[in-house]
C-alpha cells in the first residue's frame, strides 16, 4: 500500500499544471477525496480518485469510470456536478464540485434528526435529484444519507456518488451478490431481483425515516440479518418512533417503505410533491387537472352500466365472429365488437389530450390524484379511525365460523346420519352457508365504506400501465406547452449550486 503521503505527491506530480491539491477531505472503501484548486479557472474542486491498486483491477477501474460517466450526464442544481475525467499514469480520477459542507448522515449523528421542515426541504430536494436521474433511465441504487451532501452557504441538498447505478432496463442487482449499503437497501434489491425506479423511493424512505426520527426501521447483527429484515419484516411506523412528526409526512414516508413496489409511489416527482402539500407547502392542482379528475368521478356510474353491457356483449359477439352460428357473416361482428372496445377508449383519449393541450401532463395528474387519495383517506381516518374497526373484526369471524361449522356438516355428514339427525343436514349447512355469505359481504362493504376502494383504483389505473398507455397515444403528434400554472414545486434560484464534501 502506498503511504498516504507518497500517494498525495504522485498525485499532485500527474495533475501539475491542472490542480493544486490542498489536503484529503476523506477516504472510502474504493476511492480518496482531496481538497484541490483548479489553476485556470482557480475554483476549489473536489478530485475524486481511485487508489493505483484498485484502478489496476479493470472492474474496479470501469466502475469508477461510469460513476463520472453517469453524473456527468446529469444537469441537476441537486446533483453533484462533475466537471472532468483524468487518465495520467497509474491514476484515475475525477474533478467535481466543492463546498464546505457536511453529509446528511454526519449531521444526524453529530447533532440529533432534523426538524420537520428542514427534513421536508432535504427529502424534496432529493426527490427532485432522482426524478431527473429516472427521467434519464439511470437507478441510483445506493441513496443513503452519507451519499447527500448538505450545502451550509446555499441550504442546498445534493446527492452524489453514482458508483453503483445502472440504467433501469438493466437487470441490476441479480445473483447472490449485492450492491449497495444494507440499512438503506430495498426489499426487490436485498433479494437480488431486478429494480427500478420505485427501489430509490424506498431508499430514500429509508432516509426520511432516520433523518425525523434518528434511528433505522430495522437494525441486525449483521448486513445480512437487515437484508433480511427489509425482505420479511414490516416497518415500524415513523408515527412510533418519531410522534412529533406530522402524520400526514408520517404517512408519506410510510407508504414509501411498503415492500410491494407498485403500492409505493410510483415516482420521485410524485413523491416531492406529497412531501412538499404534507408539511403545507404545496399549490394546489391546476383547474384543468381538477376539472379532469372530477370528470373521472363523475363517469364512474356511467362506466359500471357501460362494463356491464360489454361483458355481455363482447362474449356474445365474440361467439358470432368466430362462426357461432356459422351462417351469420364475421365481419359485422367484428365491427361491432371494435366500436364497443374503441369508444370510451376513444373518449378517454379525447380528454386526455385536451388535458395535454392545457399543458399538463401524467405526471401533474398523478399529483393531483395523489392528493385527492391522501385528502380521502384522512377524512375516512376521522370518520372511521385507523384499520379495521371491531364490527368489521366481529363479522370477519363470524364469517369464518360459520364456513368452519359448514365444513364441519359437510365433513361430518356420515356421523351426523348414524345419530339420526340426517335430516337436519341439509338446513343447518344452509343455514351456516347463507351466515358465512351475509357476514362477509357485510364486512367487505363495511371496509370499502372506510378505505374508498374507488378512489385507490382510480389512482393506481392513472398511474399504471393503462394510464401511460393513453397518454401515450394521446400525445402522438402533440407538443408539450408549457403549463399556465405549475401544478409541483419548483426550485427557484438555483443557479448551479456548489456542493458540499462528497461521500465515497
Amino acid at each position: 500500500m502506498i503511504a498516504p503521503e507518497s500517494l498525495l505527491q504522485g498525485l499532485q506530480q500527474a495533475l501539475a499544471g491542472r490542480y493544486v491539491l490542498e489536503r484529503p477531505l476523506g477516504r472510502g472503501g474504493m476511492s480518496i477525496v482531496y481538497l484541490a484548486r483548479e489553476v485556470r479557472l482557480d475554483r476549489l474542486v473536489a478530485i475524486k480518485l481511485l487508489p493505483p491498486a484498485q484502478a489496476a483491477i479493470p472492474a474496479a477501474r470501469a466502475r469508477f469510470l461510469r460513476e463520472a460517466r453517469t453524473a456527468a450526464g446529469l444537469s441537476h442544481p441537486n446533483i453533484v456536478p462533475i466537471f472532468a475525467v483524468h487518465e495520467v499514469g497509474a491514476f484515475v480520477c475525477f474533478a467535481m464540485a466543492y463546498v464546505a459542507g457536511e453529509t446528511l448522515g454526519q449531521r444526524v449523528r453529530g447533532s440529533g434528526p432534523l426538524g420537520v421542515s428542514e427534513a421536508a426541504r432535504v427529502l424534496r430536494e432529493v426527490a427532485r435529484a432522482l426524478d431527473h436521474a429516472h427521467a434519464h433511465g439511470i437507478v441510483h441504487r445506493d441513496v443513503k444519507p452519507d451519499n447527500i451532501l448538505l450545502d451550509r452557504v446555499a441550504g442546498h441538498a445534493l446527492v452524489s456518488d453514482f458508483g453503483i447505478a445502472h440504467a433501469s432496463s438493466d437487470s441490476a442487482t441479480t445473483g447472490s451478490r449485492q450492491l449497495g449499503t444494507a440499512d438503506f437497501m430495498s426489499p426487490e434489491q436485498a433479494s437480488g431481483a431486478p429494480v427500478d425506479a420505485r427501489s430509490d423511493i424506498y431508499s430514500l424512505g429509508v432516509v426520511g425515516f432516520y433523518a425525523l426520527s434518528g434511528s433505522l426501521p430495522f437494525a441486525g447483527a449483521d448486513a445480512m440479518t437487515v437484508l433480511a429484515r427489509h425482505v420479511t419484516d414490516p416497518p415500524p411506523t415513523l408515527a412510533s418512533v418519531a410522534p412529533a412528526t406530522p402524520r400526514r409526512l408520517a404517512r408519506v414516508i410510510d407508504r414509501c417503505l411498503i415492500k410491494d413496489p407498485a403500492a409505493r409511489f410510483p415516482n420521485a416527482a410524485v413523491l416531492a410533491t406529497a412531501i412538499a402539500r404534507a408539511v403545507g407547502e404545496g399549490e394546489a392542482p391546476a383547474v384543468a387537472v381538477r376539472a379532469f379528475v372530477t370528470q373521472s368521478e363523475r363517469v364512474v356510474p356511467v362506466a359500471l352500466v357501460y362494463g356491464a353491457f360489454a361483458g355481455v356483449a363482447l362474449p356474445l359477439l365474440g361467439l358470432h365472429a368466430f362462426g357461432f352460428p356459422r351462417h351469420r357473416s364475421r365481419a359485422p361482428d367484428l365491427a361491432a365488437a371494435l366500436v364497443i372496445v374503441a369508444l370510451p377508449l376513444a373518449v378517454l383519449v379525447a380528454r386526455v389530450r385536451r388535458l395535454l393541450a392545457a399543458g399538463f401532463d401524467r405526471a401533474d395528474l398523478a399529483g393531483a390524484l395523489e392528493e385527492k387519495s391522501e385528502g380521502r383517506r384522512e377524512e375516512l381516518a376521522f370518520l372511521y379511525g385507523e384499520g379495521a374497526s371491531p364490527l368489521e373484526h366481529a363479522l370477519r369471524w363470524v364469517s369464518y365460523g360459520a364456513l368452519a361449522v359448514a365444513a364441519g356438516l359437510v365433513a361430518g355428514a356420515d356421523r351426523v346420519t348414524v345419530l339420526g339427525f340426517a335430516s337436519l343436514v341439509p338446513t343447518l349447512f344452509r343455514i351456516a352457508a347463507a351466515v358465512s355469505v351475509l357476514a362477509a359481504v357485510a364486512a367487505r362493504a363495511r371496509t370499502e365504506h372506510r378505505t374508498d376502494p374507488r378512489t385507490e383504483r382510480r389512482r393506481r389505473f392513472w398511474n399504471g400501465l393503462g394510464g401511460r398507455a393513453l397518454f401515450a397515444v394521446a400525445g402522438l403528434g402533440r407538443k408539450r406547452t408549457s403549463p399556465p400554472s405549475a401544478l409541483g414545486i419548483h426550485q427557484a434560484g438555483s443557479a448551479a449550486p456548489p456542493t458540499p464534501t462528497p461521500t465515497f
